[in-house]
């Protein structure tokens, strides 16, 4: 892919992490509950979706920048450090969404235990149906 187009699409996710975080701080701001993690998800989605922006402009500030970020991020040893940890981070997920389940069942808290578990089946299958697409692509 073209590293103009990745960086495009880079800017039209961050675009999406500030609209999602608006939306979530205006619906739960409606929403009253004890429980204000939701509007600060929210937020903290705005505050991540705005760094990337403000990295996009850095980054395509000049073509010089443009060709040491596109260099860096096509380095061997960067992409193999990045897939380890997306694995990594996956497994350690995986885990601790496993054993929350089961301290959620211990505590009778079935409905949160049923919703994890079901994070944790849909993120397995998304993996396995990734996994078999892109092995066919190659």
């Amino acid at each position: 892919m073209d590293y103009r187009k990745k960086l495009k699409i880079r800017f039209f996710v961050a675009l999406g992490y500030i609209i999602l975080g608006l939306a979530m701080i205006v619906a739960f701001s409606f929403i009253e509950t004890d429980d204000s993690f939701l509007s600060s998800f929210g937020f903290a989605l705005v505050v991540i979706g705005i760094v990337r922006i403000r990295n996009h402009f850095i980054i395509t500030k000049n073509e010089e920048t443009i060709k040491k970020h596109q260099i860096a991020e096509s380095d061997e040893r960067n992409i193999s450090i990045a897939n380890k940890a997306k694995i990594v981070a996956f497994i350690i997920y995986v885990m601790l969404a496993c054993v929350s389940v089961i301290i959620l069942q211990l505590f009778n808290k079935t409905q949160l235990s049923t919703v994890l578990s079901a994070t944790v089946c849909a993120l397995v299958l998304i993996y396995w149906i990734s996994y078999w697409i892109i092995r066919n692509k190659s």
